[in-house]
């Protein structure tokens, strides 16, 4: 990675920092903007996580203001966790249970009839591995460098409590991922897959 190359871009500020980590280039924080959208963020699942379970109505109008889409007859069990919530989609028919943590700081999109364990985190960004690298002088300031990457899950996957998906992971449609799993490359359609590292282990059709 270029550090002088980062901390030019972030000097200019053009690109914004937004614009370079949905680009999946190196982009560094604080920024304001992106501060601004994880403080609306924050406020929104405070009231959903505090919402009566009896509310049913708050619940879905608190998770479409927070979500960039929520598919029909989806739904989201408190206590849930989130960066931003505008880059995450959700099709139909999805059950994401308690206790889940997406960090959208790209985009993480799930497909219809997903089905998300309890404490399944989804993790789009990293840091560089040099020590060095990890924060630059952006105008006097020390800034942390990130890049992000989407994760996306097809149709009808299910995955097991406690998983971890990192950021450029796509699952593909009917796969399972296996409890404690830590997914770091891609998974095809139609496999269950278990492990650290995450590996396929045999069709879901045997």
């Amino acid at each position: 990675m270029d550090v002088s190359q980062v901390a030019t871009n972030a000097s200019r500020k053009q690109p914004s920092a937004r614009e370079l980590m949905l680009a999946g280039e190196w982009f560094c924080t604080p920024d304001m903007e992106l501060a601004r959208m994880r403080m609306r963020a924050q406020e929104l699942q405070r009231l959903y996580n505090n919402c009566s379970p009896l509310d049913i109505k708050q619940q879905q109008a608190l998770l479409a203001r927070l979500l960039k889409r929520v598919g029909r007859n989806s739904w989201v069990e408190a206590n849930f966790h989130c960066d931003y919530g505008v880059h995450i989609e959700i099709g139909d028919e999805v059950f994401i249970n308690m206790n889940c943590t997406f960090v959208d700081g790209n985009r993480i999109v799930l497909g219809d009839r997903v089905y998300l364990s309890p404490n399944v985190q989804l993790m789009t960004t990293r840091h560089p591995l040099q020590p060095e690298a990890r924060t630059v002088l952006v105008d006097g300031r020390r800034k942390c460098v990130q890049r992000a990457a989407p994760i996306v899950l097809g149709n009808d996957v299910w995955v097991g409590a406690g998983a971890v998906l990192l950021g450029g992971v796509e699952v593909g449609d009917n796969s399972v991922i296996g409890a404690g799993s830590v997914v770091t490359r891609s998974i095809p359609p139609g496999v269950l897959a278990a492990g650290n590292p995450c590996r396929i282990i045999r069709s879901v059709y045997e």
